[in-house]
């Protein structure tokens, strides 16, 4: 069995970033990197997650006990337009997976090939001594382990918007397990609220549409359901707020880091200058002043100015601004970052003045 390697790309990885142009180019990369693995361990390398698997050289050989529902991976003794056979070391009975791959047998095959004639499936029903399995359900529920992995780590998700409805944005994105499987275009549904698409407020809501954004996926949840079938369509819900922040973040702390020099003895120049515009304005009791988002940097901080100005304002203005000082909440450290260089908390919030 192939040792696991910490710097290939995992499936978290592929989904959150633009690596690759092309498909093409990103099947390219899993037949060169990963052909060499038992594809067990592909799995648990690329999608974190653990199949049953029998070992071939394995002498010991022990009897397998298939449990309906669990995946496994089994070696292919047979396909054709009809189905597929599988062999699993220690199982008597037949292993049949029923789908029919006729339009895509080419691509199923290559797939075999360069996955060490090996498959996983998830096992559907036992009909006396044979086990009806399902080759497509298994490959979408690894790549629903890799979303459900992206939800947990807040990896972002590229998705293609199409249409407008009450209350947000229905978009798709692709399964790409299945895509790799059989090269065909498999999507799951997405849905992001209109109150998650952009940082502050959006007033334009159709500019998005047929647009292809990052997301953070949330969670699955019912879209569809039909009682009398059976049948519940899952949509995954996602935000495209999340990911500006998080990238928002990013760019705080860099400024963050000037800040710091500005406020030491020997710092001579002049703060950097900021570009931003108005996004609100405020006018109470404890607080007078204007929101200013930075342009393109997903920054949104307040910037104190004195009531009888306020009117010199208004939502849209550009302003420019610089950092004047960061609240930072009490006993904590402004920013919070982990072993790998990423910002998992941000306990600050800048508060600029007016660059003259």
């Amino acid at each position: 069995m192939g040792k696991e390697n910490k710097n290939l790309l995992t499936a978290a990885q592929v989904e959150a970033q633009s690596i690759f142009d092309t498909e093409k180019e990103r099947i390219s990369y899993m037949s060169h990197n990963y052909s060499n693995m038992d594809i067990g361990q592909a799995f648990k390398q690329y999608y974190g997650l653990d199949i049953e698997l029998k070992d071939h050289d394995d002498d010991r050989c022990e009897v397998v006990e298939i449990e309906i529902g669990n995946l496994y991976v089994g070696e292919v003794k047979e396909i054709t337009k009809r189905g597929i056979v599988f062999d699993i070391p220690g199982v008597k009975e037949e292993i049949l997976c029923k789908e029919n791959f006729s339009s895509c047998l080419d691509e199923v095959q290559n797939y075999i090939i360069t996955h060490d004639n090996k498959l996983a499936f998830e096992v559907r029903e036992k009909e006396k001594d044979k086990y009806i399995v399902s080759v497509m359900n298994a490959m979408y529920r690894i790549w629903k382990n890799a979303i459900d992995d992206a939800i947990h780590t807040r990896k972002a998700l590229e998705v293609h918007i199409d249409s407008l409805t009450k209350g947000g944005y229905l978009c798709h994105t692709s399964i790409t397990t299945l895509k790799e499987l059989t090269g065909k275009d498999y999507t799951h549904s997405v849905f992001i609220p209109g109150s998650a698409i952009v940082l502050n407020i959006e007033k334009d809501f159709d500019r998005w549409i047929g647009q292809d954004v990052y997301v953070i996926p949330q969670k699955f949840m019912e879209f569809r359901k039909n009682v009398y079938a059976g049948v519940v369509e899952n949509s995954l819900v996602g935000s495209r707020k999340m990911v500006l922040q998080i990238q928002g973040n990013i760019n705080l702390y860099e400024i963050y880091k000037k800040y710091l020099l500005t406020q030491t003895e020997n710092f001579k120049a002049e703060p950097e200058v900021l570009k931003g515009h108005v996004t609100g304005i405020i006018n109470s009791g404890k607080k007078t002043g204007v929101f200013v988002e930075l342009d393109g940097m997903y920054i949104t901080g307040l910037m104190p100015i004195e009531q009888m100005d306020l009117m010199n304002f208004k939502p849209g203005d550009a302003v420019n601004v610089y950092a004047k000082e960061f609240e930072i909440r009490k006993g904590c450290e402004p920013f919070i970052i982990n072993k790998k260089g990423d910002i998992v908390r941000c306990n600050t919030r800048v508060v600029f003045g007016l660059a003259g």
